[in-house]
């Protein structure tokens, strides 16, 4: 995920409207999110914004006010999740599209008693008229309010068209892929999970990435334990050759004087083989 850009460089500031229109980023009602979305929102937004932590020129957001037409407060969506490239990934109380004319490239909702409905109806036709390349709905409720509860559309020649979701045999798992993320998208009713093919293995959620940076730290301090180990092996080591070496030196020291010591006495000293 690499990039040659900088967020200070390309993406100072976000732009904002000076219309004078006020665009709230809230709509002063309760939220009425239940674990059903939350869980799974929390997990994509997590995964993403660490998939492309290196990329600053992305933007991925959740539950965030996009504002579609200028002047219009009322013409405003929050899908559960998206995607936005070449925008910068600075902190935003709301996205303007007018302003950073930049659409999401990927899109996300999450089906609940009350929007399923309105991601069918009224979202799909508004992101597919932004020209938003790929859009997905995922219905993790128990009242199953989609069938099959992970559906996928691709932008092609203006419309959207179905992406191919099959079922895996063994997991019984709902699988997708994303040309958008190079990612694909697995899911059952209970858990939702992106899949990098070309690693081979799951974006990690908060409890997943914490206990592999504790195993990767453990592994760490491990494999510093086994250097200094080693090290104390050769200084003993060393240690030891030096101790022989002295006392051989002691040795031969002590032959020499006792050699002088008999020759001064008229004694010829004994041969010695060292």
């Amino acid at each position: 995920m690499a990039t040659a850009y900088t967020q200070k460089q390309k993406y100072p500031r976000p732009p904002e409207p000076a219309d004078g229109v006020h665009y709230p980023d809230a709509d002063g009602r309760l939220p009425v999110e239940t674990m059903y979305q939350f869980i799974p929102q929390a997990y994509m937004q997590q995964a993403l914004s660490t998939w492309f932590a290196n990329d600053p020129t992305v933007l991925v957001a959740g539950n965030m006010f996009i504002y579609y037409a200028p002047g219009d407060s009322s013409a405003v969506v929050a899908p559960d999740l998206y995607v936005i490239p070449h925008v910068g990934n600075a902190r935003r109380k709301s996205y303007f599209l007018w302003l950073e004319e930049q659409v999401p490239t990927f899109i996300v909702e999450i089906a609940s008693d009350g929007t399923y409905r309105n991601d069918l109806g009224f979202k799909r036709r508004l992101y597919e008229s932004w020209g938003v390349l790929e859009y997905w709905l995922y219905d993790p409720t128990e009242e199953r309010h989609l069938e099959p509860f992970l559906q996928g559309y691709r932008l092609a020649r203006g419309s959207y068209t179905a992406i191919d979701v099959r079922r895996d045999a063994a997991s019984e798992q709902l699988r997708g892929a994303s040309a958008v993320l190079h990612l694909e998208l697995h899911c059952d009713r209970q858990r939702f999970r992106f899949f990098d093919p070309a690693q081979g293995r799951y974006l990690l959620d908060l409890a997943e990435s914490g206990q592999e940076r504790l195993a990767a730290e453990r592994a760490r301090d491990r494999e510093q334990a086994g250097r200094l180990a080693a090290e104390q092996a050769l200084d003993q080591e060393q240690a030891g050759r030096l101790a022989a070496e002295q006392a051989r030196n002691q040795e031969r020291a002590a032959r020499l004087e006792l050699e002088r010591l008999l020759r001064e006495r008229g004694i010829d000293p004994p041969t010695i083989t060292p």
